[in-house]
């Protein structure tokens, strides 16, 4: 095994490692994840399976995927919890890290170190019901802010950005966005 082989088996053996940013006496709590333990990477596939459906096959986690995306400090993977079992995450990554990708040099931030791009945020649909999607985004947004951000953005599906509470500002539209066939848009908030 090389060096790095070993360190993704010791990552994966481990427990995961969090740091609990909110919690309810009713069992709900949102946690910084710095390392994800083997026990959560299978509820962490079968949640982001619900991504397929706005986003295409693509868009469900591999364990490859979750190596890259909850990688912190390089990455902001939240998970919320309820009664002790992920129910939903959200990831920020900086959005200098997708330098090289075409759609970033749209942003008039890119390069500012101000800016977290929402990778993926999504809530198992079983306990939307208990506001677990409303309280794990006040909570990122609350973190990313506390560190020194100032805004986040990402891609949602046409028109769902005018639905945000906070002012919302659309960068520009990708028609048939990563081949789903639906127009999404670049937005940009300031937290």
């Amino acid at each position: 095994m090389t060096k790095n082989s070993n360190e993704l088996f010791d990552i994966m053996a481990t427990e995961t490692k969090s740091r609990i940013l909110a919690s309810t006496p009713t069992g709900i709590s949102i946690e910084l994840v710095e390392r994800l333990g083997e026990s959560d990477f299978n509820q962490i596939i079968k949640i982001s399976g619900e991504l397929t459906e706005h986003y295409g096959k693509k868009a469900k986690f591999s364990r490859n995927t979750i190596s890259k995306y909850f990688n912190f400090p390089n990455t902001f993977p939240i998970v919320v919890r309820y009664r002790g079992t992920i129910e939903g995450f959200i990831i920020g990554v900086p959005l200098e890290r997708f330098m090289k990708e075409y759609w970033v040099q749209c942003d008039p931030n890119l390069g500012k170190n101000n800016t977290v791009y929402t990778y993926a945020f999504i809530v198992r649909k079983d306990n939307r019901h208990l506001g677990l999607s409303k309280m794990l985004k006040r909570v990122y947004q609350s973190y990313l802010k506390k560190i020194g951000f100032k805004y986040v953005s990402g891609h949602v599906r046409e028109k769902v950005a005018l639905n945000f509470k906070k002012n919302s500002r659309i960068i520009k539209k990708f028609p048939n966005w990563n081949n789903t066939g639906y127009t999404f848009e670049y937005y940009r908030c300031e937290l």
